[in-house]
């Protein structure tokens, strides 16, 4: 007979506002801005440091960053570019000049 009660919490393998994000998940990301020639960020405003920190982290490694955000972010003065556009819109000017097919 199968059973009807789980018996435990279930939860998705993702970080929620207000929790700590794990070390070894830190530790990787801050490896990968390490290799990065320059940093990305799409659509976050950096409220919490989680995101933050590697926006300065490659700033101090003199890395490029660029920031794409209607609005602006914690992150702005870290940034070599900010875009102000709604990232919908901008990855769409993108693609365009890409000569990628949208959907």
């Amino acid at each position: 007979m199968p059973r009807t009660v789980c018996g435990d919490i279930l939860k998705p393998d993702v970080v929620f506002f207000g929790e700590a994000v794990p070390p070894r998940r830190v530790e990787h990301c801050r490896e990968l801005v390490r290799e990065a020639a320059s940093l990305l960020v799409l659509g976050s405003s950096q409220t919490v440091m989680s995101g933050l920190r590697f926006v300065r982290q490659a700033a101090r490694a003199e890395k490029p960053v660029l920031i794409v955000n209607l609005d602006p972010t914690r992150g702005d003065q870290h940034a070599t570019t900010r875009v102000a556009l709604p990232l919908g819109t901008a990855l769409t000017v993108v693609t365009d000049r890409l000569g990628i097919p949208g959907q």
